[in-house]
């Protein structure tokens, strides 16, 4: 069975259909590599899986159960995580303290719990700290504990709000130009990262304009234009196809 799987799915902005039609199996543990030119309706597409959008037509099903229709939360709490392209945090917050406010869907407790500090707060409590710590330490990021998010670089602010989707436990991260505005050292340093968490079981999907970044990670790529699925297979085959390179680069010049 395949983790996430899209039948038919059609979004819709007045009658322009962003995405048309897609139909996309996700296999558990690969990293699945999504492309196109700008206005492809890459975004689009994973703001469909993620419950921002609903579909006008087609259904979505993680691990068998539909899941198209459900709220950002409720999708989240199913298992899937995503970034954004913009850095997304409390800026007056530090890192810990953001990585908490990422936990509240798997461990919730009662403002009495939290004001009396019972046993069954301090628990919690404590195993929020501990997951917090070890996704910081698996991300590099456990030295930046204590520093207030918005003064991290650019490169580890991306890394940082990968970390914030991984306190949801996901099973499927969804990943928006996660190297978006960084020079070549940044974007390695991202790649590795992204390689470590993959290695973990999660399955990544992940939406890239650097295609040494998309090269480098994705075990598949499926490559959209003009809202509609061109090609789909191995990264650099797919690559080579010419009407992937027609939507790249125009008819005239192939």
């Amino acid at each position: 069975m395949s983790l996430l799987e899209l039948k038919g799915v059609t979004k819709f902005f007045g009658k322009l259909a962003a995405v048309d039609d897609i139909d996309l199996d996700v296999q558990k543990g690969e990293v699945l590599g999504i492309c196109g030119p700008n206005g492809s309706g890459k975004t689009t597409l994973i703001n469909v899986i993620s419950g921002y959008y609903k579909p006008n037509r087609g259904a979505i099903y993680l691990e068998g159960k539909k899941i198209s229709g459900l709220r950002p939360d409720q999708v989240a709490a199913r298992g899937i995580a995503r970034t954004f392209q913009a850095n997304m945090c409390f800026h007056r917050a530090t890192v810990l303290q953001n990585m908490f406010v990422g936990s509240f869907l798997q461990y919730k407790t009662n403002e009495w719990q939290a004001f009396f500090e019972t046993k069954t707060y301090k628990e919690r409590r404590k195993t929020i700290v501990a997951k917090v710590m070890d996704i910081l330490e698996l991300l590099n990021l456990a030295r930046d504990a204590n520093v207030p998010a918005v003064d991290l670089p650019h490169g580890h602010q991306r890394i940082f709000g990968i970390a914030m989707a991984l306190m949801t436990n996901p099973s499927l991260l969804l990943l928006d130009e996660p190297t978006t505005g960084m020079n070549h050292g940044e974007a390695t340093l991202v790649v590795e990262q992204i390689r470590k968490i993959n290695e973990r079981g999660i399955t990544v999907i992940l939406i890239e304009h650097n295609m040494k970044v998309l090269l480098d990670l994705a075990t598949r790529a499926v490559v959209l234009n003009f809202g509609t699925k061109i090609a789909e297979g191995k990264p650099r085959e797919v690559m080579k196809k010419q009407d992937v390179i027609a939507a790249y680069l125009g008819t005239e010049t192939v």
